[in-house]
């Protein structure tokens, strides 16, 4: 296969996101990639077999932090696929599939009240071998719920 185009990688990495069980478990869908800026973003609806806290109705914290890995792991891809610049395409995929979380903080801010959820995910550096990223989960209010920071290695 040769270097795909850049809305052929978009294709590419949403197809890679649509692939991934867990994220078709929790509903959470690929919204945006801006390959210009290095940003990702991905959203979800509130379902019962999400909710945390039964009497609130309160979204559960793992869900919230599979949001933020994921988002955060798929905007570091396409960092580190940038980063290699011209090596040859199967390196580069070889390369990619062996991304995995290394360390990941998150802080939750407010409780995870809301009908539909926002996850935006940023590059901070973007190295040979790591991958640092930063995200944030909005509700449907526009209120920040929790934001995150997580470093990939690839």
């Amino acid at each position: 296969m040769s270097e795909p185009s850049p809305s052929e990688f978009r294709e590419l990495v949403k197809g890679f996101f649509e692939q991934i069980p867990f994220n078709r478990q929790i509903g959470l869908e690929m919204q945006e990639l801006d390959l210009e800026n290095l940003r990702l973003s991905a959203s979800f609806e509130l379902r019962p077999e999400l909710i945390g806290n039964i009497w609130k109705e309160i979204l559960h914290g793992g869900v919230i932090a599979t949001a933020l890995d994921t988002v955060g792991g798929l905007t570091a891809m396409v960092a580190a696929y940038q980063r290699m610049g011209d090596i040859h395409w199967k390196e580069k995929t070889e390369r990619l599939s062996k991304l995995g979380t290394v360390d990941m903080r998150v802080d939750y801010l407010k409780p995870g009240r809301g009908d539909r959820f926002l996850c935006h995910g940023s590059i901070l550096r973007a190295g040979n071998k790591l991958v640092v990223t930063r995200m944030e989960l909005h509700n449907d209010a526009e209120e920040l719920i929790a934001t995150g920071t997580a470093t990939f290695l690839y």
